[in-house]
């Protein structure tokens, strides 16, 4: 698995911390918003995610985009621990 990250993209971030707190193993690889204006504009980038966006996570053949998207797929392939309480009053505050 790899995400495609910036060190300064909150929703990158919020990738990072399911990640981390699922305990996962992923790739980094770091995409520069700024330099060269915008690595995420590259024509290699571009084909992995034609948004331009961060983060885009990699797992085998898949390629995702959007942290919420994100975030729902490796809940679901990996559900333990949940990221998001089981009651949907306690899903809301969260």
């Amino acid at each position: 698995m790899e995400l495609f990250s910036y060190w300064r993209s909150s929703a990158a971030y919020r990738v990072r911390i399911g990640l981390n707190l699922k305990g996962l193993d992923c790739a980094l690889t770091p995409v520069h918003l700024l330099r060269d204006g915008g690595q995420q504009h590259a024509a290699g980038y571009a084909r992995l995610n034609p948004q331009e966006l961060v983060p885009t996570l990699r797992h085998g053949e898949l390629l995702l985009s959007q942290s919420l998207a994100i975030l729902e797929y490796l809940d679901e392939v990996w559900p333990a621990p949940p990221l998001l309480p089981p009651d949907p009053a306690g899903r809301a505050r969260a």
